[in-house]
């Protein structure tokens, strides 16, 4: 689907959105607008990551999105993401991507609706264009965010501490798709073209900034995340060690006692002790006065605790 969009803040320029083009026809946009036929294979690789080319005062972008239609299971940067290309030449800019995406509407409408104003309108349509592809992020961290403080509340009530560690393996992965997509946005921000003077500067730098802020954003949530895998991990063995402790007391018990009624358990003619009356007794006494030892030893060095 191809839609014409006049800009109405600059009559005769234009921006021509593309949904889903055939090879054959974003080729012939390409050649009309003087770039090369190389760029026309990176726009419609569904995988590419955020980059710029500029050659002969045309300028090639790619921007992705954050794709509000993924589950809740996606971390792959593809899985999370959607891919916009953009053919900036003078006088057009040409958006192409493979569905409509909420925000590219929005940005499609408010430019419509704008008034005329003087100024450079191709950078401020393009940095406009990428601050809304970067701005998608802003929901998805925070709700990363709160589900890492979901996790780390649940971290010690559960009585099984790895119950959460498959969720909180694949939210970081996630986070950590985010954190490229944004670190490869900002450079792409970086090397935008005419950056701009004036009030339009400030747009820029403002686009810079917001960029900048998400991607440390990103990177905190990813070490919080690295933080609480390590944390469940070294609780889950914490309390294995726990558990090898309280059974290692137990077999430390009942060593010296199987001694005991292991020797007094063999069949043997003239074995020691047979005969008398009072044996058994006093075998038990004995096993009783050992565990009564090895309970004392290890509650003064406080193993019993």
């Amino acid at each position: 689907m191809r839609r014409e969009l006049p800009v109405a803040r600059e009559p005769g320029y234009h921006w021509v959105d593309l949904v889903d083009p055939a090879e054959a026809e974003l080729a012939a946009v390409a050649r009309d607008l003087g770039f090369h036929p190389a760029v026309v294979q990176d726009s419609l690789d569904p995988e590419h990551l955020p980059k710029i080319e500029r050659f002969d005062g045309r300028t090639f972008v790619i921007v992705r999105a954050f794709d509000d239609g993924c589950s809740d299971e996606a971390v792959t940067v593809q899985e999370v993401s959607r891919k916009v290309a953009i053919f900036l030449a003078p006088g057009t800019m040409v958006s192409v991507h493979r569905r409509d995406q909420a925000y590219l509407i929005a940005l499609e409408e408010r430019w419509a609706a704008a008034p005329a104003s003087p100024g450079r309108c191709q950078p401020d349509l393009l940095v406009d264009l990428v601050g809304a592809a970067v701005e998608t992020f802003g929901r998805p961290l925070e709700r990363a965010e709160d589900r890492l403080d979901a996790l780390e509340e649940r971290l010690f009530s559960r009585p099984e501490p790895t119950a959460d560690l498959e969720e909180l393996h694949f939210l970081k992965r996630r986070i950590s798709s985010f954190k490229r997509l944004l670190w490869h946005s900002l450079a792409v921000i970086q090397r935008l073209p005419d950056q701009p003077v004036g009030r339009n500067a400030a747009l820029f730098q403002d686009l810079h900034e917001t960029a900048e802020s998400y991607y440390f954003y990103a990177d905190e949530l990813l070490e919080s995340a690295n933080n609480l895998l390590s944390l469940q991990l070294s609780l889950a063995s914490h309390r294995t060690s726990d558990v090898m402790r309280v059974l290692t007391i137990f077999s430390v018990f009942f060593l010296p006692l199987t001694f005991l009624v292991g020797v007094y358990g063999m069949n043997f003619r003239h074995l020691p002790e047979l005969e008398w009356r009072w044996g058994y007794a006093m075998i038990w006494g004995v096993m009783l006065v050992v565990t009564a030892l090895i309970y004392s030893w290890f509650k003064r060095r406080g193993w019993m605790r």
